[in-house]
């Protein structure tokens, strides 16, 4: 089978799946550099579902064939499942760290569709924890959208305590306690989460944050919003907070900052190893679609 996968977007999150899905990909998948060449389409689905529902009809219309990854969906414009349940149903399967099925009920929306419930992975011989000497930082946060992904609120509570926090994104406006990088390889990713205490997943609204499950495996302690698709992964080594207004964010986080720092055990490193592996991730999901 003929299969195209580029997403459009650089998101370094949605890159990383596309590497596991071509390096665990079957020998009956022969991976395409054009759409038009391919039999399947994989679409990424985060963002608007009228421009996916054009590209789909257009594939359909060729008489081939697409699957799905749904990233975003209660954060998108169109929230509400009525407006994706109709893709769903017409493509081979659809792959989500979100339960679709239950968040469909939950809108009281009926329809059928191939569903593979299963979340992103991680690279252990990438992402492990690095002995090394260097000054720590209390948390880590990565983001393309502060406001969304409660960086403020990492900044404020860090600087409480006089701590130091890492921002892996674009500049801040900062002083002295708050540490800025961009670009990183993921070797020296790896080193700057080995010098962290704790990393932050907290986005709001929803989300599966691939930097918790890189951080914890590099020994950084994750922090997340107290929510049922943070839960479902994550439930077993997180710190989990309410997602409440920004003040009480900050003072959540200050609580945990002011206590003995909370490690990652060899216990929860293993349901991490064990959870999170690609390769058993990936050929679950080439199996819905061969």
């Amino acid at each position: 089978m003929k299969v195209y996968l580029q997403p459009d977007t650089t998101s370094r999150g949605i890159m990383r799946v596309v590497d596991a899905l071509i390096k665990y990909a079957p020998p009956s998948v022969e991976i395409v550099s054009a759409p038009e060449e391919a039999e399947l389409e994989i679409i990424h689905a985060w963002g608007r579902v009228e421009s996916l529902g054009k590209r789909i009809a257009k594939i359909r219309s060729e008489g081939r064939k697409y699957a799905m990854i749904q990233y975003a969906i209660r954060s998108t414009m169109r929230p509400h499942t009525k407006d994706w349940i109709d893709l769903w149903g017409k493509a081979k399967v659809v792959w989500s760290y979100y339960n679709l099925s239950h968040l469909a009920d939950e809108d009281f929306v009926s329809g059928d569709f191939n569903f593979y419930y299963a979340p992103l992975g991680v690279d252990e011989k990438m992402f492990h924890k690095l002995d090394i000497l260097g000054e720590r930082y209390k948390i880590m946060a990565t983001s393309q959208h502060a406001l969304a992904e409660s960086v403020r609120e990492c900044a404020f509570a860090t600087k409480r305590v006089g701590g130091r926090m890492l921002f892996v994104g674009h500049e801040l406006r900062r002083g002295p306690d708050i540490v800025c990088k961009s670009h990183l390889f993921d070797e020296e990713l790896a080193r700057e989460y080995s010098l962290c205490d704790y990393v932050s997943g907290l986005r709001r609204t929803e989300g599966f944050e691939l930097p918790v499950i890189e951080g914890a495996m590099c020994g950084a302690k994750p922090i997340v919003f107290d929510q049922p698709h943070y839960r479902k992964w994550f439930n077993e080594f997180a710190i989990f907070i309410p997602e409440t207004d920004r003040a009480g964010v900050i003072d959540n986080l200050e609580r945990i900052f002011q206590q003995a720092r909370k490690q990652i055990t060899d216990s929860q490193l293993n349901i991490i190893r064990d959870r999170f592996n690609w390769s058993r991730i990936i050929n679950g999901f080439w199996k819905e679609v061969i």
